[in-house]
C-alpha cells in the first residue's frame, strides 16, 4: 500500500470536510437556517470518520459515518418542511444508521461477533445509502433552488454510491489510496456545492433591517417617478424585487425578469415561481417580526407574456399573500401603456 498516497488522500479529504463544517456553522450563525446548522455537523461527524479510519478505530468509524449520514438526512428533511414539502414524521428515519451502527458496536465488543462487515461494513454501507436516499430527495426542492439542487443531489448521489465501495474495497492494500484520492475529490466538490447551496440568496432568508420603515402594509400603486425617489428610502430594507431596471441597491433580493437565462433571472411567464419565492419571503419576515416588502417594477412587460386576465389573477393572488402576512406589494405602473378599463380592474382587485 502507498502510504503517502493514503495519507494525502486523507488529509485533502478531512481538510475539506472541516472547511466546510466551518462556512455552514457561519451561516447558521448569521443567519439562523437550521439546515445548515445539521450539515455543519454533519461534515463535522464525516471529518471524524476520516480521523477514526486514520487512527483505526473501527467503532469510532461507524459510529461517525452513521451521525455524518443522520445529520445530512435531518437536516435535509428540516429544509423540505421549511419549504412545506416535507413531514415532521420523516425525520424518524435518520436515526436508522447510528440504530444499525451502535447494534453492530455492540455484537462486537460483547464478542457475539468479530465479523469486520458485521461491525463496519453493513453499518457503512447503510451510511451510504442514506447519503444517496439525501441526494435523490433533495431534487424535490428543484422548484424553489433551481440548478443548486439538482448539482447537491447529484453530487450526494455519486459521493454515496463511492462510499458503498468501502465495505467491500477498504482491506484491498492496491484501491485503499485511490479510494481515499476519490474520496477527497468528492470532499472537496461536494463541500463547494453545499456551500454555493448555503449561500444562494433562495437559502438565505431576509434579516430584519436595522432602520425604521414608514410604508404602510398592503398594496401601493406609484409611478416610475415615485419608484425613483422610493428606491433610495428602501435602500436599507431587505426587499424582494422583481425588476426590469439594473439600479436597485445592493440589500434587495432582486430577480430580474428577463427571457434570457442570466444568473438571478426568472422568466415573465413563470408567474407561480413569483408566488412562491413571494409567500416564502413574507412568511419568513414575519417571523423574524416585520413586514416584508416586494417590489414589481414591469407590470407592463408582464401583461405582453401572460395577458391581462391572467395577470390581473395573479396580481389578486398576491395581494391575498401579502395581506394574509403583513407585508407591502408596490406595484410600479406606466398607466399610458394600460386602457381605462384594465386601470380600473387593477385598482378594484387591489384596493
Amino acid at each position: 500500500m502507498n502510504s503517502t498516497l493514503l495519507l494525502l488522500g486523507q488529509s485533502f479529504s478531512l481538510s475539506a470536510k472541516i472547511v466546510g463544517a466551518l462556512f455552514l456553522a457561519y451561516v447558521y450563525w448569521k443567519h439562523k437556517r437550521k439546515p445548515a446548522l445539521y450539515w455543519s455537523l454533519s461534515w463535522v461527524a464525516a471529518a471524524s470518520s476520516i480521523f477514526s479510519d486514520i487512527t483505526g478505530n473501527i467503532y469510532l468509524l461507524s459510529l461517525s459515518e452513521a451521525f455524518w449520514a443522520m445529520f445530512l438526512f435531518y437536516g435535509l428533511i428540516v429544509l423540505l418542511e421549511e419549504e412545506s414539502i416535507g413531514s415532521k414524521q420523516l425525520r424518524i428515519l435518520s436515526t436508522i444508521p447510528p440504530i444499525i451502527s451502535i447494534y453492530g458496536i455492540l455484537l462486537g465488543s460483547l464478542d457475539y461477533s468479530s465479523d469486520w462487515f458485521v461491525v463496519l461494513g453493513l453499518p457503512y454501507a447503510v451510511s451510504a445509502l442514506f447519503i444517496m436516499f439525501s441526494g435523490a430527495i433533495i431534487t424535490y426542492v428543484r422548484k424553489i433552488y433551481n440548478h443548486r439542487a439538482l448539482y447537491l443531489g447529484g453530487v450526494l448521489l455519486i459521493y454515496g454510491f463511492h462510499e458503498l465501495d468501502f465495505p467491500m474495497m477498504r482491506r484491498v492494500d492496491w484501491f485503499a489510496p485511490i479510494g481515499f484520492t476519490l474520496g477527497a475529490i468528492f470532499s472537496i466538490v461536494s463541500a463547494y456545492v453545499m456551500i454555493k447551496f448555503v449561500f444562494a440568496e433562495e437559502f438565505i432568508k431576509p434579516e430584519k433591517p436595522s432602520v425604521k420603515t414608514y410604508i404602510h402594509p398592503g398594496v401601493l400603486l406609484i409611478s416610475p417617478t415615485q419608484y425613483s425617489s422610493m428606491k433610495d428610502e428602501l435602500k436599507d430594507i431587505p426587499v424582494l424585487a422583481f425588476v426590469r431596471d439594473s439600479k436597485i441597491p445592493k440589500t434587495w433580493n432582486t430577480f430580474f425578469v428577463s427571457t434570457v437565462e442570466v444568473r438571478n433571472s426568472i422568466s415573465p411567464t413563470n408567474l407561480a415561481f413569483i408566488i412562491d419565492t413571494s409567500v416564502r419571503y413574507l412568511k419568513e419576515a414575519k417571523n423574524k417580526g416585520f413586514g416584508g416588502a416586494i417590489i414589481i417594477d414591469c407590470p407592463e412587460y408582464l401583461k405582453a407574456y401572460n395577458g391581462f386576465e391572467s395577470l390581473a389573477k395573479f396580481f389578486a393572488s398576491l395581494k391575498d399573500f401579502t395581506i394574509l402576512f403583513g407585508g407591502t406589494l408596490i406595484l410600479v405602473i406606466e398607466k399610458e401603456a394600460w386602457n381605462e378599463r384594465e386601470l380600473q380592474i387593477l385598482k378594484r382587485i387591489l384596493a
